[in-house]
């Protein structure tokens, strides 16, 4: 079970990570916000999808989360730094109280 919280960096898959790019290619399904997936869309088109739209971070966190909880690696994509823009936060939130 793993449960990967990436973010996309700057906006460019040029400007994300080494480790934010083998992490998201070695996951079996990503999740995320539509126009962020379709900002790594190269990285991700042989993968599973989790895709939703703005308003919907809990939904998407809860469904990463049960992928990785199913057996499943899961990448959650978030923009910029997940930590800063709380997809880190709530993921451990849910995690922490059970969803």
């Amino acid at each position: 079970m793993t449960l990967y919280i990436i973010g996309t960096g700057p906006g460019s898959l040029a400007h994300m990570s080494g480790r934010a790019v083998e992490a998201i290619r070695s996951a079996d399904c990503v999740a995320g916000y539509t126009t962020y997936m379709d900002m790594i869309a190269d990285l991700i088109k042989d993968k599973e999808i989790i895709s939703t739209g703005m308003m919907k971070e809990v939904e998407r966190v809860e469904k990463a989360i049960e992928k990785a909880l199913s057996g499943k690696s899961c990448a959650l994509v978030s923009g910029g730094d997940p930590g800063i823009y709380a997809m880190a936060g709530l993921a451990f939130e849910i995690c922490k109280t059970g969803g």
